[in-house]
């Protein structure tokens, strides 16, 4: 029963023996592997391409292979120098069989399947499989050793062996989970935030990928570290520009400096950088509010990742410049006494009120004294985006005059005016205490005047007459808006007389 088996054994064995034929025609296949890689040495030079890494080693091999041929021949007279020559040289044969097959499956095949782009994780595998192969012919037809008693006796020694690489053997299961990863192609930047690393990935191996960084250095990082770490990945060259992610910067700036004016100047910072890709477009956002300063998010696109640092450096220190052009400074946690007054963030722009007072026929019934009087209590106004100066309903009793921006007009939900820099609103509501009849809110950032009753007020106490020129004016004045906007008067409404505008000034300004 047991010879039975050996035979059997044996007879499944032989099908290795039919390999003999490469073995018995050594120097054939050292010729075919010298024309073959001399072949491609040579297209490959004229192509201006790199050489393979098998070429040179096969070469050499071959050559060397011709040269124990030669010596095998002499020394036949030496029969057990002539079989450690014999053997010795179908191992190289088997070598340089090896690195044929390798550089055909690897170098041609998958080459052109995958346009050039062989990851070496695959080229690895490829090579550990030629390679074992090889090995177990050799130990087969050159060694004649029976590979099921090396099977059988090296079991426990083998298990000692995966206990002992476990973290290698980790590392190269760990390559195949990165590998397969569309996200960490070779050419995709990414950050190892634990590592402090940044870099391109130029190659995905059995133990580790390697990166190259903004230095040009390039860091050897296990696949395990890869796999158990947070990673960001920051996209690749290939692809499209709002594919990749956004970089983003902080920039501190004083509280002094409206957020508005921060936002279009840091704005207009990386819209001039050539680093900075005008689609997708740059934005830029108001963050945190700390102690010492206002912080900005500055988040903007690069063409190329590998120009991170050099932007960076470019965009703080235009925005340095911007920043002090405009007469501002970069806030820092200091102490110090305050012997002046602060820079105040909307200065009074007395000379323009007085100018918008001035052209309008509601208060040209003032004196020179008494406008200036009334401008001189203005108080400045701001407004974001969005914001509302008025509300339709609400009650009233001050006017506001539009210094900087734009402000929109909204009567029952819909827009029906816009009014700029010069133009007022209000009127009604500082003379007669009437309820807002719109809802008059910043299109931009806006700097208003507000102009209050208790200055007109005032006024009358020092004035007996003023309060009966101010109503004749008030008379006119909503005459006038009527006829502009086009509307009908309504019945009793456009009969108000400067009488009736007069006892309403009483009654709003208590003097009834």
């Amino acid at each position: 029963m047991a010879n039975s088996a050996a035979q059997q054994l044996n007879q499944g064995m032989l099908s290795l023996v039919d390999l003999n034929f490469i073995l018995v025609n050594k120097l054939v296949v050292l010729v075919v592997v010298i024309l073959f890689f001399v072949t491609v040495t040579v297209v490959r030079r004229m192509q201006g391409k790199s050489l393979s890494s098998q070429a040179p080693t096969a070469l050499k091999l071959s050559l060397l292979g011709l040269v124990l041929l030669y010596f095998e021949a002499t020394l036949t007279g030496y029969p057990n120098y002539s079989l450690i020559l014999a053997r010795l040289q179908s191992v190289i044969v088997l070598i340089c069989l090896a690195k044929l097959v390798i550089y055909v499956l690897v170098d041609m095949v998958l080459s052109l399947r995958r346009h050039g782009d062989v990851p070496m994780l695959l080229r690895d595998a490829i090579q550990l499989a030629v390679y074992l192969a090889a090995g177990i012919v050799s130990l087969r037809l050159v060694f004649q050793v029976d590979l099921s008693a090396v099977i059988t006796t090296t079991t426990v020694l083998t298990a000692a062996i995966a206990f002992a690489m476990q973290t290698t053997l980790s590392n190269a299961f760990y390559g195949f989970t990165v590998q397969i990863d569309p996200l960490m192609t070779r050419g995709s930047w990414i950050t190892i935030p634990e590592k402090n690393l940044f870099g391109e990935i130029v190659n995905v191996g059995f133990r580790y990928i390697t990166l190259r960084t903004l230095d040009n250095n390039q860091v050897l990082v296990p696949n395990a570290v890869v796999v158990q770490s947070v990673v960001t990945t920051h996209g690749s060259l290939s692809e499209a520009a709002h594919e990749r992610a956004a970089l983003t910067l902080t920039i501190g700036l004083p509280y002094e400096l409206p957020p508005e004016q921060a936002k279009a100047l840091l704005l207009q910072v990386l819209q001039e950088e050539c680093l900075v890709l005008d689609e997708p477009q740059p934005v830029v956002r108001l963050q945190t509010m700390n102690d010492s300063s206002i912080v900005y998010l500055l988040k903007f696109w690069l063409a190329d990742p590998a120009q991170r640092n050099l932007a960076l450096s470019e965009i703080q220190t235009k925005a340095w410049y911007a920043v002090h052009r405009s007469g501002w400074s970069f806030p820092f946690p200091h102490r110090q006494l305050v012997t002046a007054p602060l820079k105040e963030s909307f200065p009074n722009q007395r000379d323009e009120i007085l100018s918008g007072v001035r052209q309008s026929h509601l208060f040209d019934v003032l004196t020179a004294d008494e406008v200036a009087h009334f401008v001189d209590s203005a108080k400045m106004r701001s407004f974001a985006p969005g914001e509302a100066a008025v509300r339709q309903g609400d009650a009233g009793s001050s006017l506001f005059f539009v210094l900087r921006g734009e402000m929109l007009v909204e009567v029952d939900g819909s827009e029906v005016a816009r009014l700029g820099q010069g133009r007022m609103f209000g009127e009604m509501s500082l003379l007669t205490g009437e309820p807002r009849k719109a809802t008059v809110r910043a299109c931009t950032e806006t700097i208003l005047a507000e102009l209050s009753k208790s200055v007109i007020a005032e006024l009358m106490n020092n004035n007996d007459k003023l309060m009966e020129r101010l109503g004749e004016a008030l008379s006119r004045h909503t005459a006038s808006n009527q006829q502009q906007q086009g509307q009908q008067v309504e019945p009793g409404a456009g009969e108000r007389s400067p009488v009736d505008y007069l006892k309403r000034l009483r009654d709003f300004f208590g003097k009834g």
